[in-house]
């Protein structure tokens, strides 16, 4: 605990005595809370009563981490931003990978990603704790999902963003979107990172109106969500985690809730590879409740989602009605409709999710019918076709046909090789050892 100065402030914090009395907090209730904030993003930080009735008095001053965690709980509760230097408390801390774990405005979404992106393209892991915490999602979900859009989202800055600007970013995104599903997760994401570092903080610290905002701020969530992406198949869920959580800011600040329903799909897969059933599905219904209103492309993505997060969680019946609706949700997708960052989501990528979920499920005939439904998947998607060869893998071992199980499971390995995918190595190793496959 730092000193506020060099002697003992007579003064008292108006400020947060204010914002006491408004929430009919004691200095024991905001302790209580302030300290459930830091245990769950893992600040070892204690705060008792007497030293919330210190920062009222302004003797001390909270730690830059702990003013933002007493911030994040003023914030939550008040429903606006308070910010540390509101208080007259440090506003900046240097701790990226608590900081990174917050879910505050744009401006700390912006400086959280630039500094992600600086780590990640000089491939520097040690800052970031890669251990997935799920607690920490819930308060941002519940938030994007019911908070109405940023009121000001235009840019002040010196450099004035052009469309081409935008479009750049765009065209790069969708680039390494594509290498991504040739060469794995670990190949190209420090390159796009120093890409992103180079191209997109100018932009986003640049000038620009609310119209361009909307769509600027739209398209750095599609690159924050490709680097998520990566990360997870890099093996990196802690990673993967902090880049979701700044995108779901950038989503709500426009009020795109087809983007914020992608975030809770990627929180789905993130929470599968940690075994955990209930956030599995938690995150999966919130998706399609955020895509309500959304064009169809984006209702069938959450519906299969929701699928296999039912067969994740043994439920069947479930998993075969919540795939049907992302069949006939598919079916109603028309040109018109068409999404930018969902244009890889095919006939066959739908298929062969289906059939995944068919296969978690027990689900052997309909698994087999879809699987035979997504063999069209285009070659260039090799790390997408290895997972279709894994899929027909465990539905062979379900129908007992161990020759075959044997067969698709070389051939999975054999297509991997060059692939750079700690995910994908990983569920193969499973595979070949006769372990359970239910993740995504």
């Amino acid at each position: 605990m730092a000193r506020a100065g060099s002697a003992i402030s007579s003064s008292q914090n108006e400020a947060l005595i204010k914002y006491l009395d408004q929430l009919g907090w004691s200095r024991r209730g905001f302790a209580h809370r302030v300290g459930a904030r830091c245990e769950a993003i893992r600040l070892p930080q204690t705060v008792s009563p007497s030293t919330v009735s210190r920062w009222c008095r302004n003797e001390t001053t909270p730690s830059a981490p702990l003013a933002a965690a007493a911030c994040h709980v003023l914030s939550e509760h008040l429903r606006q931003i308070v910010t540390p230097e509101s208080l007259g408390w440090p506003a900046a801390t240097t701790d990226i990978a608590t900081d990174s774990l917050e879910y505050r405005d744009l401006a700390h979404a912006v400086r959280v990603l630039s500094r992600l992106w600086e780590l990640d393209s000089a491939r520097d892991r040690s800052l970031i704790k890669n251990t997935f915490f799920p607690g920490v999602f819930g308060p941002a979900s519940r938030e994007a999902l019911v908070m109405p859009p940023d009121a000001e989202i235009s840019g002040r800055g010196t450099y004035k963003v052009t469309l081409a600007d935008i479009k750049l970013l765009e065209d790069q995104t969708r680039l390494y979107g594509t290498l991504d599903a040739q060469h794995g997760g670990g190949k190209f994401r420090s390159v796009f990172a120093a890409f992103l570092a180079m191209h997109t903080i100018p932009l986003l610290n640049g000038s620009f109106s609310a119209k361009v905002g909307r769509r600027l701020y739209g398209s750095v969530a599609d690159a924050v969500l490709a680097m998520a992406s990566m990360a997870y198949d890099d093996h990196l869920p802690g990673i993967a985690q902090r880049y979701d959580l700044q995108a779901m800011r950038l989503a709500q600040a426009i009020g795109d809730r087809a983007r914020i329903a992608r975030v809770h799909i990627h929180q789905a897969r993130l929470a599968a590879s940690q075994g955990d059933r209930k956030e599995v599905l938690t995150h999966a219904r919130s998706a399609v409740l955020a895509c309500d209103g959304a064009p169809p492309l984006v209702r069938a993505y959450a519906a299969i989602t929701e699928a296999r997060a039912w067969a994740f969680n043994k439920s069947p019946d479930q998993t075969m009605r919540a795939v049907g609706r992302a069949r006939d949700g598919f079916a109603r997708v028309r040109a018109t409709s068409a999404v930018d960052w969902l244009a890889w989501f095919d006939r066959y990528e739908l298929e062969g999710q289906a059939a995944w979920a068919f296969a978690v499920a027990g689900l052997t005939e309909a698994g087999m019918q879809a699987w035979k439904e997504a063999q069209g998947m285009p070659t260039e998607r090799k790390r997408d076709r290895v997972e279709l060869l894994i899929t027909g893998a465990v539905l062979a071992r379900l129908r007992g046909d161990d020759e075959e199980h044997a067969e698709l499971a070389k051939r999975a390995a054999e297509q991997a090789r060059h692939l750079i995918s700690r995910r994908l190595t990983s569920r193969i190793e499973r595979l070949t050892s006769g372990e359970p496959l239910d993740d995504f």
